[in-house]
């Protein structure tokens, strides 16, 4: 009898040093320094989940060296363990960075005739300043990367170089710009058909409607939404409902944004 209430106190003692244990913390989601809404953290110890409200800021509970799974439809996914630092500031911030697609290679092979001759057996003659015996033959031109040449009479603006210049910013507003519109539309559809459709008609939780939607964007609601074809982004919605993950006894349970 004494061995059994021992055991029973050093459970007790146990499971609440574990509840101790775990704290909430606070979070921010960037993407070239920009934060991101709506993108999903799962705390993969504990299965409890969030999303981050329109200023890219989440909590969610933690216990040290938990792992959190951070994961966007347009950026790629990722992990971040709780340290002890992390731990004992109750903050983190997480850079994501843009998904990458990449295309299988395919080779396009053109039939031949018997009268076909393959380039790389013919050798075509080589014209140039040195084989032209050219005074300049053996001079190298070097490569001008400026963006703005000046003379002492004018100046010139390179718009190779300009362009090149300008060609990251204006990808990084691209895709901060395609991320801004997903998130509107999705945000529309939700409002579209409110809450109480989700929760009565597709069993969803309120909490877990955005994690939904997302689920479902690839199935291409946002196109058919803009096309005024509720009839199909319903029936797209009630499909998939009755296979949505996180309805099942292993639910994910994302914390109410503040």
């Amino acid at each position: 009898m004494k061995n059994q209430l021992l055991l029973y106190l050093l459970f007790i003692s146990w499971f609440s040093f574990g509840q101790d244990a775990q704290k909430i913390i606070s979070g921010k989601i960037l993407f070239q320094e920009n934060t991101i809404p709506d993108v999903h953290i799962i705390n993969k110890n504990t299965n409890q989940g969030t999303a981050s409200d329109d200023f890219g800021v989440f909590q969610i509970p933690v216990s040290l060296n938990d792992t959190l799974f951070i994961s966007h439809i347009n950026l790629e996914k990722k992990e971040a363990v709780i340290t002890e630092d992390i731990y004992a500031k109750k903050s983190i911030t997480i850079d994501l960075q843009e998904k990458v697609n990449e295309l299988n290679e395919i080779t396009f092979e053109r039939s031949t005739g018997i009268f076909y001759l393959d380039k790389q057996y013919i050798k075509s003659p080589t014209v140039n300043a040195k084989t032209l015996n050219l005074p300049y033959a053996n001079t190298k031109v070097e490569k001008d990367t400026k963006i703005v040449n000046a003379t002492l009479t004018s100046a010139s603006v390179s718009l190779d170089n300009l362009i090149g210049a300008l060609n990251g910013s204006k990808k990084r507003k691209r895709m901060l710009k395609k991320l801004t519109y997903e998130d509107k539309m999705l945000a529309s559809i939700r409002r579209h058909y409110t809450d109480d459709f989700f929760i009565t008609d597709l069993n969803i939780k309120q909490d877990n409607i955005n994690v939904f939607l997302n689920y479902c964007f690839k199935k291409n609601i946002i196109t058919l939404f803009k096309k005024d074809d509720k009839i199909k982004v319903t029936a797209i919605l009630m499909r998939e409902s009755k296979t949505f993950p996180q309805k099942n006894k292993t639910e994910l349970s994302l914390l109410q944004k503040n």
